[in-house]
């Protein structure tokens, strides 16, 4: 990377020199500053340099003039966008011929020089000349916030104007995440991203074929990078960010016209963007999440805990009689669109509260359209004007297919409309009232390109506007609600992870590769890096056309699913032919799911305190190493392994037959799980046994024999974790059968791997440290409450090992009761009592 940063340095600086020649520039030594983030104008040749606090180059301008789109601000002359809401979908697919951008690779007209600047208050206005002598262009740039610069540029004349764009200069190594939830890769680089709200992607093109035959024209999108959940953000492994604030079709050319630049264009007459400073690309997505929002802090445990897709609520009392943790139950009954809750109001409230009295939560189904079969709820909605309209004014209605032969008469929640969220209210608050705690808020991704809003957005605009105002409108609909709901999503869009509490990864493929287990671990690090941490995907996966989920992929995903933030299972999906799919209650795959869903219960007091610095910084569960390891450049690199929280490192397996696994660590030392930790099947622990230990820096191939997903923890932490015996994060039961992990809010286990000097958090308000010095080793947790500590921790861990012979609390000696040695695997074990006590432990 140093090389690569002195030739971005040395572009920077011959920009310069040619910024200090006859600019008419009043604003000092920079021209617009943001504390943290600083940008500097070159007047002719025109140019942009933002710099960072301590004034070293971050991002540069590409100078190109020619009239393709890699150079400086431009616009392109052409024919409307077809997106412009004129017709209901863009051109319809054809077999083989995935869709690509429209014809822009030339026509271009890029800015060369400014004809005038002025100030207005701290915004700095230009009226730029381009390459095309009739044609300017009019910028303001804005300090937003510390660290954050806002740009708007609008062409003098918006007359044939189809899209405005810019390219920057892109470094050797640079590594390009976010863009949202992408299946194609997390490192974009040398990628073309569109940026459409789709259902997708989907496997091969007969997958789109089938798909094609039940989906809206203008729902889906033939290409691999298609998604769901699109967000036109790029974050850099330099430490910079640019968020393209349009809500038009826009697209990023990711160092893939040339490997010098990237790019992005809009279709629109107005460009909006902003650039994020860090120093370090975790810096820049807190400046990030804290301009756009984060996913809702209003969570309950059980949002962490196992959710269990069920053939009847018999199976959750079968799993806890087994001793299979289980926090939810995962029913579909769809309120919407056409109502399925009629007639059978009585029976979901008796459902409901079987569930709770099981000690388990419950959710249920809804989607932002609506039936006109559904009469009384369509005909009320459309009286209160709440649904998508016509160009006319006439309530927009197309036909929906939830399956081949299975089609409705739809219409669309419209919740810009002044009574569009209250009449969707209506129906959720049936749903809580029947005792729901949450639901699958399924789809957004239909809205036809020729529909209008009551804001009057249409096109393009509208269609992936909509995702976030469905997902904010149902936010809003909920907020006077006394309990948190687990309101799932799929569909997102730019601001819409502030009105979403959990995301799932849609409907992939069951297979290994791509839309499969694969494209799942991109999915979670795109989204990580996008700002949206609370997420799971579809254990086994949801399409099985021409396939089926085997034993082997159904285990390797269940793993996957244990060491995800959200472990969820999914019973069907679509099969075609039908088979009997693996289950979680299968012989066969009972023990490989009550593993992990034992470990991803236990890890509890981890995962919360690594959600709630989320909600606080934005920095997500499931990490890229762009994000844990910036400078590791060998880290970087990995699109297939993650951090999950700040201590555990994991790298899923995900290709057929494979027994061990290829991974990269980080420089340090790391304690390999599967053979430091013993699960003990009887009782559903994990104690600790002799370390295996491994040296960072290069790359490592481990075993990884069924169900083993390859975890290693990184010396010098402390994995603090709930009591086995545990069945639900929930509240509900009153079953003195039922073990909530309030039951067992007074004990914690506690894993500890010391090394030097380290600290950490446990739970949403606890904390820990850890010290090693010379022939001794202390560990001081704050609790919020007196707990009973089980310690165990690996003396073979520390940077100087030692026997242990004796330990003490806040200076009082532990009897030999409370606390053992064992030599030959070097665990030091202790039982005490404390809120906020320090163990010493002292060597022989």
């Amino acid at each position: 990377m140093r090389s690569s940063r002195f030739v971005l340095v040395g572009v920077a600086l011959t920009i310069l020199a040619s910024a200090c020649k006859g600019s008419d520039t009043s604003g000092g030594e920079w021209t617009v500053d943001a504390g943290a983030l600083k940008l500097r104008v070159s007047d002719s040749p025109w140019n942009m340099t933002f710099f960072d606090g301590e004034g070293s180059v971050v991002l540069v301008e590409h100078g190109g003039t020619g009239d393709g789109p890699t150079g400086s601000l431009a616009l392109h002359i052409g024919e409307p966008p077809l997106g412009n809401g004129q017709q209901p979908a863009l051109p319809p697919l054809q077999d083989g011929k995935p869709a690509t951008p429209p014809p822009r690779d030339t026509g271009w007209a890029h800015a060369v020089a400014v004809e005038s600047s002025r100030y207005e208050a701290e915004s700095y206005v230009a009226t730029i000349a381009t390459s095309q002598a009739d044609r300017k262009l009019e910028l303001v740039a804005t300090p937003s916030a510390d660290g954050v610069i806002e740009i708007t540029v609008r062409p003098q004349s918006t007359e044939g104007v189809q899209a405005l764009g810019i390219a920057f200069v892109a470094a050797q190594e640079e590594r390009f995440v976010g863009f949202g939830e992408r299946s194609n890769a997390v490192n974009q680089a040398g990628w073309t991203l569109e940026h459409y709200v789709a259902d997708g992607p989907y496997y091969d093109e007969a997958e789109y074929t089938i798909m094609g035959a039940v989906l809206p024209d203008w729902g889906t999108r033939w290409r691999p990078d298609t998604t769901y959940f699109p967000i036109p953000w790029l974050l850099s492994s330099r430490g910079y960010g640019v968020l393209v604030d349009n809500d038009e079709m826009s697209y990023h050319r990711v160092a893939s016209e040339t490997a010098e630049a990237w790019s992005v264009e809009v279709e629109t007459t107005e460009l909006r963007f902003r650039v994020f400073g860090g120093p370090t690309p975790a810096d820049v997505l807190r400046r990030y999440t804290d301009a756009v929002g984060r996913q809702p802090a209003d969570y309950a445990p059980w949002f962490f805990g196992p959710w269990l897709q069920t053939e009847s609520d018999a199976q959750i009392e079968e799993f806890r009689a087994a001793d299979v943790p289980t926090s939810l139950n995962a029913t579909y009954l769809h309120y919407l669109p056409c109502g399925s809750q009629q007639g059978r109001e009585q029976d979901q409230e008796i459902r409901t509260a079987a569930n709770h009295a099981m000690g388990v939560a419950i959710h249920t189904y809804f989607n932002p359209m609506i039936c006109v079969s559904y009469e009384s709820a369509f005909d009320d909605a459309e009286a209160q004007g709440a649904l998508i309209e016509h160009a006319d004014g006439e309530t927009y209605i197309y036909e929906y297919c939830s399956n081949v032969g299975s089609c409705f008469e739809v219409s669309q929640f419209d919740f810009a409309a002044p009574n569009g969220v209250a009449a969707y209210q209506a129906l959720t608050d049936e749903a809580i009232g029947h005792g729901y705690d949450g639901w699958m808020e399924d789809f957004g991704e239909y809205t036809p390109l020729d529909a209008v809003s009551s804001s009057g957005a249409t096109g393009t605009e509208f269609h992936n506007r909509y995702a976030r105002d469905y997902h904010c409108g149902a936010y809003q609909a909920t907020a006077e609600v006394d309990k948190p709901l687990a309101r799932f999503t799929r569909s997102g869009w730019a601001g819409s992870p502030a009105c979403t509490p959990i995301v799932w990864g849609g409907d992939p493929t069951s297979g290994w590769d791509y839309d499969g287990l694969e494209s799942s671990i991109y999915q979670a690090l795109s989204m990580g890096t996008s700002g949206v941490a609370i997420w799971g995907s579809d254990i086994g996966g949801f399409f099985q056309l021409g396939r089926a989920l085997s034993d082997e992929l159904f285990d390797r995903w269940i793993a996957y699913g244990g060491l995800s933030v959200v472990m969820r299972s999914q019973k069907n999906g679509v099969q075609l032919p039908e088979y009997d799919r693996p289950q979680p209650w299968d012989e066969a795959h009972r023990p490989v799911w009550r593993l992990y869903s034992k470990l991803h219960t236990q890890l509890y007091p981890y995962v919360q305190a690594a959600a709630e610095d989320y909600y606080a910084t934005g920095r997500p569960i499931m990490q890229h190493h762009v994000l844990a390891h910036p400078s590791d450049a060998q880290a970087t690199a990995r699109d297939d392994q993650y951090m999950f929280g700040p201590s555990i490192l994991v790298a899923p397996v995900y290709v057929e037959g494979a027994v061990e696994r290829e991974l990269y660590l980080p420089e340090g030392t790391w304690v390999e799980w599967w053979r430091s930790v013993v699960y003990g099947e009887e009782g559903g622990t994990f104690s600790m046994a002799a370390p295996t230990l491994h040296e960072g820096g290069a790359p490592l191939t481990v075993s990884a024999p069924l169900p083993e997903i390859p975890m290693f923890i990184e010396a010098g932490a402390v994995i603090p974790m709930l009591w086995p015996d545990v069945f639900t994060l929930a509240e509900y039961g009153d079953d003195p059968t039922i073990v909530h992990a309030s039951d067992r809010d007074d004990r914690l286990h506690v894993l500890a791997f010391p090394r030097g000097e380290t600290s950490g958090k446990l739970y949403a308000d606890g904390q820990w440290s850890s010290v090693e010095g010379e022939g001794a080793w202390s560990l001081t947790l704050h609790n919020a409450r007196q707990r009973t500590i089980h310690l165990e921790a690996s003396m073979r861990a520390l940077n100087q090992p030692f026997d242990v012979c004796g330990a003490s609390l806040d200076g009082v000696p532990l009897s030999e009761d409370d606390w053992s040695y064992d030599e030959s695997t070097g665990t030091f074990e202790a039982t005490y009592d404390t809120d906020s006590g320090i163990l010493q432990v002292t060597g022989c």
